[in-house]
């Protein structure tokens, strides 16, 4: 009798064992970019939390400025933003980074060169090598649709602060009166060039390292005067600030009049880029933070990479995956301060 209750209370508890869920992974929202520099890097992080820190990764899609709101609330809707860029982005950087302190920095982040790019035949054809030659009626005429119309500028997609800065340029660069600013997707702008260096055409666009154009195209960053410092007043703490400094910068979310407030006369100050994570991973997952606060991207490294995804189709989690496989020495330097799993108390 006390054999047969011992049997079934020990297949009671085996049965309840069975039952409990395994120990739950943390889980991870990185915040989807919809620039393919950011996929590429979201999907190399989301790999490495995936396999070598034993979290569990999802990725929600949004829009910048959406994106940084939410991770900027510290609640779990998006724990990280993986391409950050100063100054570009130095609204939500001061409101999230510096002022509530709700998302962390990476401790290492790379330099980004950004600005008005050209193809090489353009410049060695017809010697455009600086802003200042879009003045000329000839040489703005180069930028004409294949179907005719205005000149074209091409300054970004819709809501970036780079694309508001690329109509002030144009305006007090004095060219600004010669072409149509044009906003697009990158999708678009790389569908334009694409068209461009087929027919031998000009084409002037906005552009940033990393990008698999890079890797595809021989292109020519027009000379700009160097960055002498800021001028805005929320800028005053800034070790940059100068009050007649050549980058005054009133966005559109502030002033409706802010193109003719604006003034920049400069080339973009060097870009730094980051990668933030939520502060509640220092709690929650000290050692994905740690790896989140240690990476060190290197651009060069990824524009081969991002041409797999936008050129040749490669999903993203696929190439990320291989990118990882090759590079282990990198991904080891980045785990250096993170604690394997099984070291954790």
């Amino acid at each position: 009798m006390k054999k047969t209750i011992f049997k079934q209370l020990g297949a009671t508890l085996l049965l309840a064992s069975l039952a409990l869920p395994a120990f739950a992974k943390e889980k991870v929202v990185i915040g989807e970019q919809n620039w393919t520099g950011a996929i590429a890097i979201q999907h190399i992080l989301g790999e490495v939390i995936k396999s070598r820190l034993d979290g569990d990764v999802s990725y929600l899609a949004g829009d910048l400025p959406v994106l940084f709101a939410a991770a900027g609330k510290d609640d779990g809707t998006v724990d990280v933003l993986t391409d950050i860029w100063l100054p570009n982005q130095s609204a939500g950087w001061a409101k999230y980074v510096t002022g509530s302190k709700t998302l962390v920095p990476t401790k290492n982040p790379y330099t980004g060169e950004q600005g008005f790019y050209i193809p090489g035949y353009l410049q060695d054809k017809y010697n455009i090598k600086s802003v200042y030659d879009l003045q000329k009626p000839e040489i703005a005429e180069l930028f004409s649709p294949l179907g005719g119309g205005k000149p074209e500028l091409l300054v970004g997609p819709a809501g970036w602060e780079s694309t508001y800065i690329g109509e002030i340029k144009a305006k007090d660069y004095g060219f600004g009166d010669k072409f149509s600013p044009v906003s697009t997707e990158a999708s678009v702008t790389y569908a334009k060039l694409a068209a461009a260096y087929k027919a031998k055409r000009g084409v002037i666009f906005y552009a940033y390292t990393p990008d698999w154009i890079f890797a595809a195209y021989d292109l020519r960053r027009l000379d700009e005067p160097a960055f002498d410092g800021y001028a805005q007043d929320n800028k005053k703490d800034d070790p940059a600030y100068k009050a007649d400094g050549c980058w005054k910068f009133v966005s559109p979310t502030v002033d409706p009049d802010w193109l003719n407030k604006s003034h920049i006369t400069c080339q973009y100050p060097d870009a730094k880029v980051y990668v933030l994570s939520a502060a509640s991973l220092e709690k929650r997952a000290p050692q994905i933070a740690a790896f989140l606060q240690n990476v060190a991207i290197e651009p060069a490294q990824l524009n081969q990479l991002i041409l797999q995804i936008e050129k040749e189709n490669v999903p993203p989690a696929v190439a990320a995956k291989e990118w990882v496989k090759n590079n282990q020495a990198t991904v080891d330097k980045w785990l250096a301060n993170s604690k394997s799993p099984a070291a954790q108390p």
